[in-house]
């Protein structure tokens, strides 16, 4: 079931271009994005999600918000023979200004919906079904609840994801290897997310990108063998935790400790 707007006042705070439910979805690629901001969620099957670089399933009862003129391309999974979704179109003259509010970069993936936010479209869509001002504007107080649920929602559950996804699996990675090279291309290979985003997830999270993170942590590690082995001489140290260029070791450890590696071994 589909409602499509063909004459939408754009001075409307909030208005709908589109919505519907129980849709039998199929091949979408748009290699310029959509015109207006675009939710879509997955009712039942599942399908495939190409965009930014990245490629992730939605499952039922997860949900996407992609930001207008972002390419993107989705289809049902190949183990899929229907995949059913619900979506929701929308824009307005505060449109902008609510997403830079939710955190909208390129998109936001919900990855477990609230039941609120899951039944929004089939418990609204009566609300949608008039086109005239009073119901416009009553639609314009819909889409403003509709997008609260988002921010209520990608809040609550995209830490989680992002937890599991990209933050975890790049500390992890960093405490196993910290003493050999690594590179953002190498988390990105382990991620499946591109450079530019994961490293903006992970400095939400400790504030540092990744590099640095693990700059600090190799520094961190040089301490403890200062304490553990007084024997062994500052270079071997540094190269111990990752560094081979000794100066620049002694040069960061200065920096973030206050005090070089032999003076700090002194104070023991």
């Amino acid at each position: 079931m589909r409602i499509t707007f063909t004459r939408v006042d754009h001075t409307l705070p909030l208005f709908c271009e589109n919505i519907g439910y129980d849709w039998q979805q199929e091949h979408v690629l748009r290699p310029n994005g959509y015109y207006f901001f675009h939710w879509i969620q997955s009712e039942s099957g599942t399908g495939t999600v190409k965009i930014d670089g990245n490629t992730f399933s939605l499952e039922p009862n997860q949900g996407l918000l992609i930001r207008s003129n972002v390419p993107h391309e989705y289809y049902a999974s190949a183990s899929q023979q229907k995949w059913q979704t619900q979506f929701f179109v929308f824009s307005g003259t505060i449109a902008n200004e609510l997403m830079a509010f939710v955190g909208l970069k390129k998109y936001i993936y919900i990855s477990k919906l609230s039941p609120e936010l899951s039944s929004f479209i089939v418990n609204n869509f009566k609300t949608f079904s008039q086109d005239d001002l009073k119901s416009a504007l009553k639609q314009s107080a819909a889409i403003y609840r509709f997008i609260m649920l988002i921010k209520q929602d990608s809040s609550s559950t995209a830490n989680s994801f992002e937890m599991e996804t990209i933050i975890d699996p790049i500390a992890q990675f960093i405490s196993n290897h910290y003493s050999t090279e690594i590179t953002n291309e190498q988390l990105s290979s382990m991620t499946g997310y591109s450079i530019s985003y994961q490293n903006r997830v992970f400095a939400g999270h400790y504030g540092i990108t990744p590099l640095k993170y693990l700059n600090e942590y190799r520094l961190r590690q040089a301490k403890s063998l200062l304490m553990i082995h007084p024997d062994w001489q500052i270079q071997r140290i540094g190269e111990a935790v990752g560094f081979t260029d000794i100066s620049r070791f002694i040069h960061q450890f200065k920096k973030l400790n206050g005090m070089t590696p032999l003076q700090f071994r002194k104070m023991l």
